[in-house]
């Protein structure tokens, strides 16, 4: 995982500067390194990653969550979560300072041999968008839907009166499951959107009623659809699992669910 942040460039979302409470609101920013994994390299990078882990843990650099792609194109997601940008910038000092900086160079040398490309982004919390947004206990979150939308600039409040059509249909179905909504500030193109879906279980997606339905958007049916064509440039959906071999967890995690986050090694049998 590069902890630098790029000039150009930042998905649980989850724990680093604020407050380390098992269950918490969604942090007012993300910063997200997103790497490319090589083809049949996965295992050869999570080995990389957890030295990271140790090498960040060492330098009680923030705490981080890393999600591994279940769809789509071979990923790691490493997600940050931060109160403000001085926070961001704590964590670069940390990662600059020595002897980290340099711990860090030798390992990405070597982890860059496993990735096709990377990409950070910073992305900031949309309440207005998001539904049912917290508290959420993300000690517990083992699976993550995240759906990437790209609009057209200069349409927020045509954005805003989607989302607004989707949590009425939603919670009119009696949708329980929230989603949490983040624009990219820095690091992708203009005007994206991700809406974040943080689940203990798959099992929670057979449980999700169907709202996008005339039965239930009613006289908004029609008006929902032309939203989503006029607005939408592109849409994509990728499902995510937690890795907490590559994560570096608050010690609440660690305490809550011991199994999970921090297993001990099974003793050899003789």
């Amino acid at each position: 995982m590069k902890p630098q942040i790029a000039t150009i460039f930042l998905a649980s979302l989850v724990f680093s500067g604020a407050s380390h409470v098992l269950a918490q609101e969604p942090a007012p920013y993300l910063r997200i390194i997103r790497e490319d994994v090589k083809s049949g390299k996965s295992a050869a990078h999570q080995k990389s990653e957890m030295a990271f882990v140790r090498a960040f843990s060492k330098a009680k650099y923030p705490h981080y969550v890393a999600w591994a792609t279940m769809t789509g194109p071979s990923q790691a997601w490493f997600v940050e979560q931060y109160n403000n940008y001085a926070g961001i910038e704590d964590a670069l000092r940390i990662s600059n300072s020595e002897p980290l900086n340099t711990t860090l160079g030798q390992l990405d040398e070597a982890d860059g041999a496993l990735r096709t490309g990377e990409r950070t982004i910073i992305a900031g919390y949309r309440k207005g968008d998001s539904y049912l947004p917290g508290p959420i206990n993300f000690g517990q979150v083992r699976f993550i839907e995240i759906e990437i939308l790209r609009v057209h600039i200069g349409h927020g409040e045509d954005y805003q009166e989607m989302r607004k059509i989707e949590k009425a249909a939603v919670e009119k179905a009696g949708g329980k499951l929230p989603w949490i909504v983040y624009r990219v500030l820095f690091g992708a193109q203009a005007a994206t959107y991700f809406q974040i879906v943080p689940m203990d279980s798959m099992r929670a997606m057979d449980e999700t009623p169907a709202w996008n339905t005339r039965q239930v958007l009613g006289e908004q049916f029609d008006r929902y659809r032309k939203l989503r064509a006029d607005l939408i440039v592109s849409a994509d959906s990728v499902l995510l699992t937690v890795n907490p071999k590559m994560s570096n967890p608050p010690k609440s995690f660690i305490d809550a669910d011991s199994d999970f986050w921090a297993p001990k090694p099974k003793a050899a049998t003789k």
